[in-house]
């Protein structure tokens, strides 16, 4: 990619703007036949030629784009037409040979700060390594992760010590839905399953002299040791889960003889364990000290991957919101972030006599709009307009809620799940915890939803509030993993008006939309593949079902949940194109998982770009390359277009196209510490 003034420039890597010469000569001259000096007006436009993919609407290939100063496009069409008129201190940036220019990716849905968390977790970092075309990890690496114990016993653990002995063992992103159990490790003679006796292990592989804390790559688990329970009860016995636990879909799990086990469900179980600990970042508050090249390397991958927007979706509390806008607003943060908050940071602050010592969060977005009349630069913060809750928990954690045909197999890694569980009882209770700060139509709302049951009562708590009070804001389903086609229908009625309650009453049409975690497919295909049962059989499974949401006019993007996955858009592209799945712990199985719902490249370049941008509704400002929009770009190595198999390309080779840079506002913040 080269940068200059209506000439060649060095190659990328040495490129530098200049001025345009002959109209600096010009404009010298003018001002020489005056009878003062007169300073040249400066044009702060600049130009990026080359082949533009803007994702409009019309599909619209260009030839050229020029940005204002302050980060507005101002025109796209061809070069010739861009070109003429540009004047003094404008500047040129000129993609080089099969390099294009596309809107900057979206994701749509992750969790920052867990993300940077397990930046800095070193050894501490248990996550199974991916599938060949997606594997960062060497060898030893995987070898060390490939089954739980093992990778359990891989975490490096100083000696206990007076001054450590309370000090918490904490690792992330053990996924005992991929990593096999192998009995006999760790000195452990008995063959109880981990699942079923997590505290057992944790105290044999680990440590059993300090507390243990791990959570699962799914978010929705953690495991502890018996040290943990009385960090977190502190002699209390017996020790019972705080009331926050039960009351949020959280839940200690006992065995048949009413003792812990060590398998903690849902974040609301969790969340005591992560205050006992004391990790600031742990609990999101605070970001710790140290580690700070680990962290910087974590923010420049997003960047690296081709993100110049991302969602951060479930801000639980208002000092993880706040922390979340301070790293936003740093002048050297690559990236725009937007918000999402659960229901409960957003209410308004109880103490504990019942007294509201501060109201309910209002919406918020930019500080500013940038406009042709005034000199707003786009911020990086975009504010907070969306209320997320969840519905049920993780599928390949055993909690996402399911209902017929689908249930959990006997004879899988959930043999007691049956169909699962959601966070509330039913979709009445869904809508009375949504209905307080749906009351003024001022939010957007979010609800995670994996299971096909857990989608349904998240139509039907809508379709209810919709009902008493129509919001013509965009709604978002976040996963949708297990499909049901009944549930796409009643989706799509509802975005066009037509969709009739069980009572036979009619529902005002609804912006309802979806988000899938794709990596679902990749990652867990092949596993999920086995857990669920459909009909009572293992086979036709709808994963992450994008067809269903094409035949009923549902728009969809991709988002990576990360840290539950890697946030690389041009992966999300090539697992939606290829729809591939892996058998773990070999990869020696592979094979396409639900061929009826891969997406042409086009459809899923719009699921990280334009679509995010519209679920979020930022899409006046970000999405796509249109005159008024801000300048987010991405420069890739190739065209992953020409990658689409209809053009007799290869979509098994996207992932491996290189971004070469981003541009925010119209300007590359890689040069930014």
């Amino acid at each position: 990619m080269q940068q200059h003034p209506f000439r060649k420039a060095p190659a990328y890597g040495g490129t530098r703007p200049r001025s345009l010469a002959m109209f600096g000569a010009l404009a010298m001259l003018t001002s020489c036949a005056t009878k003062g000096p007169v300073a040249p007006v400066v044009d702060d436009t600049t130009i990026f030629v080359g082949k533009v993919i803007t994702l409009d609407d019309q599909g619209t290939i260009a030839e050229a784009v020029t940005v204002d100063g302050k980060g507005r496009i101002l025109k796209v069409g061809t070069e010739k037409d861009l070109s003429a008129g540009l004047g003094v201190g404008s500047k040129r940036v000129e993609l080089e040979a099969g390099q294009v220019l596309l809107p900057g990716f979206i994701d749509p849905h992750l969790h920052i700060l867990p993300t940077l968390m397990q930046s800095v977790l070193g050894t501490h970092n248990l996550a199974p390594c991916l599938p060949p075309p997606y594997n960062l990890s060497t060898p030893e690496e995987c070898k060390q992760h490939q089954d739980l114990l093992s990778a359990l016993s891989s975490m490096t653990v100083a000696p206990t010590t007076p001054e450590t002995a309370n000090t918490f063992v904490l690792g992330m992103n053990l996924d005992p839905s991929r990593q096999q159990f192998i009995a006999g490790k760790c000195g452990v003679t008995s063959t109880v399953g981990f699942m079923q006796q997590p505290k057992l292990y944790l105290d044999a592989c680990v440590r059993k002299d300090r507390p243990v804390l791990i959570l699962d790559q799914s978010g929705h688990l953690a495991y502890v040791n018996e040290k943990a329970f009385e960090a977190v009860c502190k002699g209390k016995t017996p020790c019972v889960p705080p009331d926050s636990v039960t009351q949020n879909g959280g839940r200690w799990v006992v065995d048949s003889k009413g003792q812990y086990t060590g398998l903690i469900e849902e974040s609301a179980g969790y969340a005591p364990f992560l205050e006992a600990t004391q990790q600031g970042m742990l609990m999101q508050k605070a970001i710790p000290n140290g580690s700070l090249q680990d962290l910087h390397k974590a923010i420049q991958a997003l960047r690296e991957a081709g993100l110049t927007t991302i969602a951060d979706g479930g801000l639980s509390s208002r000092s993880q919101l706040e922390l979340v806008k301070l790293l936003a607003m740093n002048p050297t943060f690559p990236l725009r972030v937007t918000g999402v908050v659960t229901n409960l940071a957003a209410g308004p602050v109880v103490n504990k006599d019942g007294a509201v010592t501060a109201p309910a969060l209002k919406p918020s977005g930019p500080s500013c709009t940038p406009s042709p009349t005034n000199d707003c630069a786009l911020p990086k913060w975009l504010g907070a307009g969306a209320i997320k809750l969840w519905v049920d928990g993780s599928t390949q954690g055993c909690t996402a809620l399911l209902g017929k045909p689908y249930a959990y197999s006997a004879d899988g890694h959930c043999p007691d799940a049956k169909e699962g569980q959601g966070d509330f009882k039913s979709a009445k209770e869904l809508a009375d915890a949504m209905r307080p700060l749906w009351a003024d139509s001022a939010w957007r709302f979010q609800l995670h939803a994996n299971g096909n049951q857990a989608n349904q009562w998240a139509v039907d708590a809508f379709s209810q509030l919709q009902l008493e009070q129509a919001n013509t804001h965009r709604m978002l389903l976040i996963h949708n993993t297990v499909g049901q086609e009944s549930v796409s229908q009643a989706i799509g009625e509802l975005r066009k008006g037509t969709h009739v309650t069980a009572s036979q009453q009619k529902v005002p049409a609804m912006d309802l939309r979806v988000t899938h975690l794709i990596g679902h497919v990749a990652y867990w295909g092949d596993a999920l593949a086995q857990m669920l049962q459909k009909n009572g059989a293992h086979k036709d499974i709808d994963i992450d079902p994008v067809d269903f949401n094409r035949r009923n006019g549902i728009p969809y993007s991709f988002h990576s949940d990360s840290m539950v996955t890697p946030a690389r858009p041009l992966w999300f592209v090539e697992q939606a194109v290829t729809r591939r799945t892996w058998a773990y712990p070999s990869f020696q199985k592979s094979y396409v998982l639900g061929p009826q719902h891969a997406t042409s490249v086009e459809e899923a370049l719009r699921a990280v770009t334009i679509e995010p941008a519209r679920q979020h509704e930022i899409d006046g400002w970000v999405g796509s390359i249109e005159p008024g929009k801000v300048a987010d770009f991405v420069v890739l190595g190739a065209n992953p277009l020409d990658r689409d198999a209809s053009k007799g390309g290869d979509p098994t080779t996207i992932s491996q196209i290189p971004v070469i840079r981003t541009y925010l506002g119209g300007k590359d913040p890689a040069g930014k510490h």
